[in-house]
């Protein structure tokens, strides 16, 4: 096939009607998506970004039912155990202050600080949504440390980076005040109180709040990724898409049966009944059309069902796809969109690849997987257009031009792909060259093809011979062959029928050396 035999322009509606019907069409009957996914992280809610509106609600009941109390939080039994232990390495000069690297003196006064604030941890809407005591996270003993009772009151419910940046201002205060001739006695007591806390090791601090984070961080992705409320919600989720997405392609593949079908037989219709219309018959003839479209669709059901469990396939896939980025970082719209549609593709060329129904070459399964990854890129850039087209199309009807935008953008690469792979000389080339990487056994196993296709040609052309013999003569000889009890009235038989039709037979009948001697010519 070249240039000139390919029909563009049916292969190119054909497309736009299919991605109109699947990618683009169906989309916004079926699927919600929104920034986040449809199942809740932890990396999602800390953003305030909710996949379902019952866990919001649910963050806010559990605050304002259970505010923060620094009570619970100081008087947890860990906190408890830690004061006096730190209290008692005090006493003996072994403790030593986290956050300035200095030595206490016995007559220092320290307090036991939350790393990660208290309050902190209580409003954390991750620890909320892992279900777990905000007093048992926060009094853990990674996140509990010694340090200057000033600086821990200064500090108070400020995260680190915060607190950090609140002593570097004072930095600059502290200065001032020094370069002031005269203080006030209460700006003697402030400077001293300055001093007190300028002596905080930034590294320091920065490193244990890093540390004390990711012990945290790691306790609630444990609880929280690895609880039944996880997987029932991804599982739920997943099912969901998996059944939206496998009926969006099988929805889809059959309006476009459809559609294909009434485009075929509508304009005979129309140029039949344009000059003398009649109701009956053209009612008729609409009823031979359903039945037409009905038998397409019947002839085709087993399609339409491989196409609904591979959309099933690639709608779950997807799901899980998005909530693992969605652990690490927030996605998009377009881009919960964009994994959607690329398994979908990538469900079909894995299908291919494992499973090679119809036995191709590995140059003609290349081939095949790269047609169905291309396409996946045709959608892809579609989605892409059309979530672009969506912000300037403001007018009225204007995501319907857009959709059919994107649909004709999608049929078009679509198009141009394909035909670039199946019948450019470049990639002709690369297919054959693929092929070279063959096996013995599958160079055997194509040349007994090759034969059995010869074998089937010379008995097809075998069977098309006349032996000058009808069926009822063949019917009748038949009966008389089973009809004998005897060698000797087979052979009359035989012979009759051999002088009938005047076969020249290379032996004499009846003489057995006649016979044995032609054996002996073979």
């Amino acid at each position: 096939m070249n240039t000139m035999n390919f029909n563009w322009g049916e292969e190119l509606h054909k497309t736009i009607v299919k991605s109109v019907t699947t990618s683009f069409g169906l989309d916004f009957l079926l699927f919600d998506d929104k920034i986040g996914g449809d199942v809740n992280t932890i990396h999602n809610v800390r953003q305030e970004i909710y996949a379902s509106e019952k866990e919001r609600q649910h963050y806010s009941s559990s605050l304002s039912e259970n505010p923060y109390n620094s009570h619970e939080y100081h008087r947890h039994e860990n906190y408890i155990k830690t004061n006096k232990a730190g209290k008692a390495q005090k006493k003996n000069g072994k403790l030593k202050d986290t956050y300035t690297g200095k030595t206490f003196a016995e007559n220092d006064r320290i307090n036991l600080d939350h790393i990660i604030s208290a309050k902190e941890i209580h409003d954390d809407r991750g620890r909320v949504l892992a279900g777990l005591n905000g007093a048992d996270l926060a009094n853990d003993t990674s996140n509990l440390t010694f340090t200057d009772e000033s600086l821990n009151k200064s500090k108070k419910a400020d995260s680190m980076d915060v607190f950090i940046e609140k002593l570097q201002d004072q930095q600059e205060e502290i200065k001032t005040l020094r370069n002031k001739p005269i203080l006030t006695d209460q700006e003697q007591r402030h400077l001293k109180n300055l001093e007190k806390r300028s002596g905080a090791d930034f590294e320091k601090m920065r490193t244990e709040d890093k540390k004390s984070r990711k012990k945290y961080d790691t306790i609630i992705n444990q609880k929280y990724y690895t609880s039944s409320k996880f997987a029932f919600n991804i599982s739920q989720a997943s099912l969901t898409n998996g059944f939206k997405m496998g009926t969006r392609q099988m929805m889809g593949l059959v309006l476009a049966e459809v559609w294909l079908e009434f485009r075929d037989r509508i304009p005979a219709i129309h140029q039949k009944h344009r000059e003398n219309f009649d109701a009956q018959k053209f009612l008729g003839d609409m009823g031979d059309t359903l039945l037409a479209v009905w038998e397409r669709i019947r002839g085709k059901f087993y399609q339409f069902l491989s196409a609904f469990k591979d959309g099933a396939i690639g709608g779950i896939l997807s799901t899980v796809t998005t909530t693992m980025f969605n652990i690490i970082f927030t996605t998009q719209k377009m881009m919960v969109r964009l994994i959607r549609e690329m398994w979908s593709h990538l469900v079909q060329a894995f299908k291919i690849m494992v499973f090679n129904p119809q036995n191709l070459t590995f140059g003609e399964l290349t081939k095949a997987v790269s047609k169905i990854v291309a396409a996946g890129i045709a959608v892809t850039a579609g989605v892409i257009i059309n979530e672009h087209l969506m912000t300037i199309f403001v007018f009225p009807f204007g995501s319907d031009l857009a959709t059919f935008c994107s649909a004709l953008a999608t049929g078009l690469l679509t198009l141009v792909m394909d035909f670039f792979l199946e019948h450019s000389a470049i990639m002709k080339k690369l297919w054959a060259f693929i092929d070279c990487f063959k096996d013995k056994f599958q160079r055997g196993l194509e040349y007994y093809k090759k034969i059995n296709i010869e074998l089937d040609r010379y008995l097809k052309e075998l069977s098309s011979l006349e032996f000058s013999m009808d069926t009822y003569e063949l019917e009748y000889f038949s009966q008389c062959l089973c009809s004998v009890n005897s060698e000797l009235e087979v052979e009359f038989i035989l012979n009759k029928e051999i002088e009938h039709r005047n076969i020249d037979l290379p032996f004499e009948v009846g003489n057995m050396a006649s016979v044995k001697n032609w054996l002996n010519s073979l």
